[in-house]
């Protein structure tokens, strides 16, 4: 067993749920594509003992949720895995902790580089939401020197000053920014964004038989041939470009509203995605969804699990460009398969889409490739648990 602990943290990259696995059962762990020169990033639940770790635990969520966002770091898949293990392993960060046991944790147990922990407590004696925080921030990835990144003690005037002042002053050491800049790009991903495949035939430049290629050769809810309310044809002021126009009449436009998808592409759950595409209007409201699927083989087909919907604003008779980033996920299904749906609705008029793109820019961490399924992001049961409660129950009604 000892051996077996050993190989896993040479080989493993803080995937929380293939970690947990492999040390009880043996089963390998997934590697890192060695081309990942992200840092991983462990928030950990802070301590909060005035209500038994509630806000603490809101405040881990709150930080792995940043990070999520703004990116430029590999994190864990949730926070579950998180404390899951640490509650498997008796593990308990705190800033009371030195940081050569924070360092084992960090650097041993997850296999990371920069943890981030701390502690919330009202403050004794204070009237109203006054805390007394700390908030800790350290990168152990040097042998020989740790680096404090955030290191802070505070007594807060109010509750709000805790993610608007103090865990922004974190993030902001974090990334290397001065107070008040916005999130610096994440190298990564814009490099994946010039150069990575698109997955969808977006510019509409190609086809046959009234069809684009990579588009269904129908439309709208009532699923009807192009050529009436979608045409796939040239711009008005430039017959060289092709592109998508909706045409809808006030009827369709307070009802229902019009529809069309893409052909289905391949996705990663976990992985990040963007979504770009050029349009205009001269009235309707127009949206974009990125539906994404999963196949269930007790029901013969895909279905959807995930959507990113983009709800599209500019002016009026002039183009525009959406960009939106997405990560498909779902705590009990995986997504598989992606499609764009483009819609219109609310206002008669003429919609008009060019040059869309779909791109994935940030892969999927590790520890996101082999997740434990759970029907919500909020239930501590997995699925697994539930089918076998479920199998049980059946085998005792059947004795």
């Amino acid at each position: 067993m000892k051996n077996e602990k050993c190989r896993l943290k040479k080989t493993y990259r803080f995937a929380f749920c293939i970690l947990h696995f492999a040390f009880f059962f043996g089963v390998a762990p997934l590697s890192v594509h060695a081309a990942d020169a992200r840092k991983v990033v462990i928030p950990f639940d802070f301590v909060s003992k005035f209500d038994d770790g509630r806000y603490g635990r809101m405040l881990g969520d709150l930080v792995w949720k940043k990070l999520s966002r703004t990116g430029g770091f590999i994190i864990p898949e949730s926070m579950h895995e998180v404390r899951g293990y640490c509650a498997a392993h008796k593990l308990t960060p705190s800033p009371e902790m030195d940081l050569a046991a924070m360092r084992k944790i960090v650097r041993e147990d997850f296999d990371a580089q920069i943890g981030v922990w701390g502690s919330i407590e009202r403050a004794p004696a204070a009237e109203g939401d006054v805390y007394d925080l700390t908030i800790k921030c350290v990168d152990f990835s040097d042998q020989q020197r740790t680096k404090v990144i955030y290191d802070a003690t505070i007594r807060t005037k109010t509750v709000s000053e805790v993610p608007h002042v103090y865990v922004k002053r974190m993030l902001d050491a974090l990334y290397g920014r001065k107070p008040g800049e916005p999130p610096a790009p994440d190298m990564i991903a814009e490099e994946n964004w010039k150069k990575g495949p698109n997955l969808v035939a977006g510019d509409f430049e190609h086809g046959a038989d009234g069809v684009p290629k990579g588009w269904e050769k129908v439309a709208g809810q009532q699923r009807e041939p192009l050529g009436g309310q979608v045409r796939w044809t040239t711009e008005n002021d430039n017959s060289t470009n092709r592109l998508i126009r909706f045409v809808l009449d006030k009827q369709v436009a307070e009802t229902t509203g019009v529809i069309y998808y893409s052909d289905y592409f391949t996705v990663e759950e976990g992985a990040r995605y963007r979504f770009q595409c050029r349009w205009r209007s001269d009235g309707p409201a127009v949206k974009v969804f990125v539906k994404c699927y999963d196949y269930l083989p007790d029901e013969g087909r895909r279905r959807e699990v995930y959507r990113s919907q983009q709800n599209l604003k500019g002016p009026k008779d002039s183009w525009n460009t959406q960009t939106e980033d997405f990560t498909p996920k779902h705590t009990k299904y995986s997504p598989k398969w992606g499609r764009v749906m483009l819609y219109a609705y609310l206002a008669p008029g003429t919609i008009e889409f060019d040059d869309a793109i779909v791109k994935r820019i940030v892969p999927a961490s590790p520890g996101e490739r082999l997740k434990v399924r759970r029907p919500s992001s909020q239930s501590k049961l997995t699925v697994e648990e539930m089918e076998a409660n479920e199998r049980r129950g059946r085998e005792s009604k059947d004795k």
